[in-house]
């Protein structure tokens, strides 16, 4: 499980918890009123995950789609329709 830090405890010490993030190469959930509301990364970290997120697009944008029996305002549809789904089941954790 991600260590989780309060938004209280960065704001009184955010050098610190800065420098923890970098040298330790972790990620760090910040917590406000007991829910997740961010996450520190390191720099490297995240360039690490930009790139696996444009490798995993450009993947998908060299899919074969002009067989596909639904069209893209239907697809954008659910995938919006799924987001909210996943939005208010978080929101009512």
């Amino acid at each position: 499980m991600l260590r989780q830090i309060t938004l209280e405890q960065v704001a009184l010490d955010l050098q610190n918890t800065v420098d923890e993030v970098n040298r330790n190469h972790e990620h760090l959930v910040v917590t406000q009123n007991g829910k997740p509301v961010a996450v520190l990364v390191a720099y490297d970290s995240y360039q690490r995950l930009l790139a696996a997120r444009r490798q995993a697009f450009a993947y998908l944008d060299n899919l074969p789609t002009r067989d596909l029996p639904y069209s893209e305002e239907e697809v954008e549809a659910d995938i919006e329709r799924a987001m909210r789904e996943v939005r208010a089941e978080y929101k009512s954790k």
